[in-house]
């Protein structure tokens, strides 16, 4: 199962990836205050991922804020960063969708494999669900939106053959 926050489902929706990924790998996960940030919002990107969960590719779990009030003191995270945090570890989740840096923190911290939304673009280009040239200009139009370093641009730009 894969767990998301915000940020990474609207990177992916707005390079045209999201329904991709979906069609990979069926079903995305995200917590409650994530629906709260993208339900009802008037952005193309948030209502493609509303799309998505009123067709429950995309399905939303709770989960108590006291499982993860302490992981937001720590590591300055944001309600959802850390709700999806909680998410994860609650239902054992096999991936967690993150371009938050001090979620990818925490992951790395504690061994929790994540995904970035390039990371995902690299992904379906592997796996032939778009062309080369498709996936470098997803990886150019991420770049652009995000807040990738030149040097992870340039290596996700690398990985994709």
């Amino acid at each position: 199962m894969y767990v998301s926050n915000t940020s990474t489902l609207i990177l992916l929706a707005k390079v045209g990836s999201s329904g991709l990924l979906l069609d990979d790998i069926k079903e995305i996960i995200i917590p409650k205050v994530v629906y709260d940030e993208i339900h009802g919002k008037e952005s193309f990107e948030l209502k493609l991922i509303d799309k998505e969960i009123k067709s429950d590719r995309i399905k939303v779990g709770n989960i108590d804020k006291k499982h993860y009030e302490s992981i937001i003191r720590q590591f300055k995270l944001d309600d959802g960063e850390a709700a999806a945090y909680a998410l994860f570890k609650e239902k054992n989740g096999k991936v967690l969708l993150t371009d938050d840096g001090e979620l990818i923190k925490l992951c790395k911290i504690e061994n929790i494999p994540f995904i970035v939304a390039m990371a995902v673009v690299v992904m379906l280009a592997k796996k032939d669900k778009i062309i080369r040239a498709e996936a470098l200009e997803k990886l150019s139009k991420l770049y652009g939106y995000g807040r990738y370093s030149e040097e992870i641009y340039k290596y996700f730009k690398s990985e994709v053959k």
